[in-house]
């Protein structure tokens, strides 16, 4: 039951971590507004890691943290440009199977949950897929929508890869786990700025904001990885995939945006699959 709640507040702090990076990105580039908040955990996560004075753990484990870095950093990228150059009802539930990566290795290699916990997790995902629907769009693989499924893809893929490894990284020291992979995403972000020469602008009164993303995801971080360490990494993975629910009724409460019937039954239904999970 702990790490059912610790994945779902998981799901609250990246949830609201997204929205505000959303609103961020309106005004800032994308890759400043990841620049500075991952920058900014990183700060955090160096910080707390010089008051724990914890040994480091093996190199496999610290390789398995650098890698849940990398997928998470591609994961946001691929989502980001997908929703900019692609079709948002197709990118948003093509991205949201990222759970099934860690649940199908999971599956593999004998974790097996219960009944009822793989109903839920199916209703979950369920869920997941028709709130971000949009009535009235082709899903079909054509030219046009290819773009969005390909980095619906790739965002999964992404995400997924992070859920995996980072269970895995988790196993050492979170805290070691989450330093390594947060430095690994801000070491490679700076070599894409370096390369793309992109200049960071930012003004004085957007750091808060995006000080607090860098902040959220470093609760949300350490909220999942403790999760998949004390239950199954693919209930953890899914649980925490809810806080795209999280960013809906954050924009429907801030900005006002309706909610289509389509993702009102995705609430509903990825709702009754947490209940059917917790009960498992």
């Amino acid at each position: 039951m702990l790490a059912i709640v610790l994945a779902l507040g998981a799901s609250l702090g990246w949830g609201v971590s997204d929205f505000l990076g959303g609103l961020k990105s309106r005004t800032l580039p994308v890759l400043t507004v990841l620049l500075i908040s991952q920058s900014t955990a990183l700060v955090l996560l160096t910080l707390i890691a010089a008051t724990r004075a914890a040994a480091p753990p093996d190199a496999a484990t610290l390789g398995h943290a650098a890698i849940a870095g990398l997928g998470e950093l591609a994961g946001i990228a691929a989502l980001y440009r997908g929703l900019a150059v692609g079709t948002m009802s197709i990118v948003a539930p093509v991205a949201a199977t990222a759970p099934a990566v860690p649940l199908l290795i999971g599956l593999a290699t004998g974790q097996i949950p219960g009944p009822l916990q793989l109903t839920g997790l199916a209703l979950a995902m369920l869920g997941l897929a028709a709130t971000s629907y949009r009535p009235g769009t082709s899903t079909g693989p054509t030219a046009s929508t290819l773009p969005s499924i390909l980095y619906g893809l790739l965002a999964a893929a992404g995400f997924g890869t992070f859920f995996h490894t980072m269970h895995h990284a988790g196993q050492g020291d979170v805290g070691w786990a989450l330093l390594t992979a947060r430095l690994t995403s801000v070491l490679a972000l700076a070599a894409v700025i370096i390369i793309t020469r992109h200049r960071v602008r930012v003004r004085a009164t957007d750091l808060p904001q995006l000080a607090a993303i860098g902040a959220l995801v470093i609760v949300a971080d350490f909220l999942y990885t403790t999760a998949s360490t004390l239950g199954l990494a693919g209930v953890a993975a899914v649980l925490a995939s809810l806080h795209t629910i999280v960013t809906i009724a954050l924009a429907r409460i801030m900005l006002k945006e309706r909610l289509r019937r389509a993702q009102q039954i995705g609430i509903a239904i990825s709702l009754i699959g947490v209940l059917a999970i917790s009960a498992g």
